[in-house]
């Protein structure tokens, strides 16, 4: 059954600043602005083109309301599902009313360690990209209801994404990877989490969300290794890679511990007293002109008999 939104009108009662009205984010859910000194509003309801009998319910009770049109109190931040049936009882039009705090500190989603909320990469030049999120543990019920990703300057049409869990992966197939990106990325994500909508922002070029997979390492001779990425953008001579090595004892972590050194091939560990019976080496990678996002570790440990 097709439903036509619902017109509503929304007034407040003198415990609101000013009048609020609202804003379709998709058809048939409304977002409302609320701030701390709403308490209550005066919502007007309508029943889109239908007439004769209609009754109304409220997240699926019985509203004593009645009629193509009512007034009705909503509360800040309680759940709100207004349904408009016929005399037989058929629903004939709907509408989710969502309420966006203003000066709220954001509760569904909590930042990462980059400060972000929303952390996105790719794992070269040819186009596809990956956003994550985690939401609070607070607010496991929220959901996605809408998402937007397209150019700043046009062109969503050659974007496509699908969603499994908190991930969004995505694909520009107008995107050439040996010419200028034409502008960023703009990406909006819209949750709810009972009554609460929240909505979450990020600007990106691909250049700057470069994240090569982990290198593979392989041993050349005895102290001699080399390394590669497995997925990375052909030819190497223009998508230039740097790498970052150091070398630690074997029971040593890869990120706490160790003096970094920047080379840009293949490394022979030093043949020092300290490494002579085992050590560890650590190895990530950067695309070199873009300055993005450093790979994961990647670690060879070596044991000698003693």
């Amino acid at each position: 059954m097709k439903f036509i939104p619902i017109i509503l009108f929304l007034t407040c009662y003198t415990s609101c600043e000013a009048s609020q009205t609202g804003t379709y984010l998709i058809p048939n859910v409304l977002i409302l602005q609320v701030n701390e000194s709403m308490s209550t509003m005066k919502l007007n309801l309508s029943c889109g083109n239908h007439s004769g009998v209609i009754s109304w319910k409220h997240n699926g009770n019985p509203m004593k309301e009645h009629g193509h049109q009512i007034t009705t109190v909503l509360k800040r931040f309680v759940e709100n599902n207004y349904t408009c049936h016929s005399e037989t009882g058929n629903v004939l039009n709907y509408t989710l009313v969502l309420q966006q705090g203003i000066g709220f500190r954001k509760k569904i989603l909590f930042k990462n360690e980059s400060s972000d909320y929303i952390s996105c990469s790719a794992k070269n030049f040819d186009g596809k990209f990956q956003c994550t999120w985690n939401k609070s543990t607070k607010r496991n019920n929220a959901e996605l209801i809408h998402f937007t990703v397209a150019r700043v300057s046009g062109g969503s049409e050659n974007i496509t994404c699908s969603l499994d869990g908190n991930t969004l992966s995505c694909e520009d197939k107008s995107h050439c990877p040996f010419a200028e990106e034409p502008s960023r990325i703009s990406l909006s994500v819209y949750f709810r989490s009972h009554s609460l909508f929240e909505e979450y922002h990020r600007q990106f070029f691909i250049s700057e969300i470069v994240k090569p997979e982990k290198v593979i390492i392989t041993k050349v001779e005895h102290r001699k290794l080399k390394w590669e990425c497995p997925t990375w953008s052909n030819p190497p001579s223009y998508f230039q890679l740097i790498f970052q090595v150091k070398v630690i004892k074997p029971d040593f972590s890869c990120e706490l511990e160790g003096h970094i050194k920047t080379i840009k091939s293949e490394y022979t560990v030093p043949n020092k007293k300290r490494f002579e019976k085992s050590y560890k080496l650590c190895v990530r990678a950067q695309e070199e002109a873009s300055n993005s996002i450093w790979s994961d570790w990647s670690s060879y440990s070596e044991s000698h008999p003693q």
